[in-house]
């Protein structure tokens, strides 16, 4: 669309009427939220000026000359983040079925937060294993976030997701649990216990066990000190153990009922936590402490919070 306007109108009248022309335009765009101006020459329209309008949905693009004489809408573009038929099904749905797998999650519940297209520099797309020999050569693929909840996963693809990749250190994602198999449950809690902690492992590979009693005691005894030497008794107040009983219902520590969730494969000299409450038992370690779901890493502040200031 091209206005021409010639010995009509005066230089003012003609920069009133190019804003009337213009409004005209942008009045089809809902949502207005700001004009960012650039300058540029096209190969159509000599020293031209040309104008980006930015929405909310779309993107409006004219040029005009330096006289302001001509005028062009050059185009009006969808941005990335709705274009979301851009991504190539068979790269949509690899993806989601290794988050899906990943995640033990259905792909039904699970979203396409963002993606983007790349060139990779090799063939592992560029996330290669400790002494995996990738192939020199430039990759075009996409870039693909998944989301759940708390957790997102980044994937890298190639072209059609026939290959791809999970970039771990990226991903900002709990850890994936695992049930804990029947015959490694700890026993019930007795009726007047409160909460339960078992600990094993690390250098000195010892195990202790910590429980909290209906009446605020803080018994912890070395599993197999036959002299009982390593025994301690604290005491918190029932205002704290009902204060700490009211945080396990607020994270929903039942939720994460004979769930553990593993040290990276490799990991050493590690320490592994069982806390056990009425309603369940939940086992981490303190490596993969911090990339325990949210409402978890609750819980277990709460707990050593309550230890801390036990006396």
């Amino acid at each position: 669309m091209k206005f021409m306007l010639k010995g009509y109108f005066n230089p003012n009248q003609t920069r009133i009427f190019t804003v009337l022309i213009l409004t005209g335009i942008l009045s089809v765009a809902s949502d207005l939220t700001f004009i960012k101006g650039a300058t540029g020459a096209t190969p159509n329209l000599s020293l031209e000026t040309s104008n980006k309008f930015l929405n909310d949905k779309q993107n409006w693009i004219y040029h005009t000359n330096s006289n302001e004489r001509s005028l062009r809408l050059a185009s009006a573009n969808t941005p990335s983040s709705n274009r979301s038929n851009n991504l190539p099904a068979s790269v949509r749905n690899a993806v989601l079925q290794a988050a899906s797998k990943r995640l033990q999650q259905p792909t039904s519940q699970l979203r396409i937060v963002e993606f983007q297209q790349q060139t990779w520099k090799d063939g592992c797309l560029e996330l290669a294993n400790a002494d995996e020999f990738c192939t020199q050569a430039l990759v075009p693929g996409w870039r693909v976030v998944v989301g759940i909840g708390e957790q997102t996963l980044v994937y890298h693809t190639n072209q059609t997701g026939s290959a791809l990749r999970l970039n771990e250190k990226a991903s900002s994602s709990p850890l994936t649990p695992v049930r804990i198999p029947v015959s490694e449950l700890p026993p019930p809690l007795d009726q007047y216990v409160v909460f339960r902690q078992i600990s094993s492992g690390g250098f000195a590979g010892r195990t202790y066990e910590t429980v909290l009693l209906k009446d605020g005691q803080l018994i912890r005894v070395r599993i197999g000190d036959a002299n009982d030497s390593e025994r301690s008794v604290r005491r918190v107040s029932g205002q704290k153990v009902q204060q700490f009983v009211r945080s396990l219902e607020r994270s929903k520590f039942s939720k994460f009922k004979n769930l553990s969730y593993p040290a990276p494969s490799g990991s050493a000299d590690f320490i592994t936590y069982t806390l056990t409450s009425q309603q369940g038992t939940v086992q981490y370690n303190d490596i993969s402490q911090n990339n325990l779901p949210k409402n978890l890493q609750a819980a277990v502040k709460a707990w050593n919070d309550l230890i801390a200031n036990a006396k």
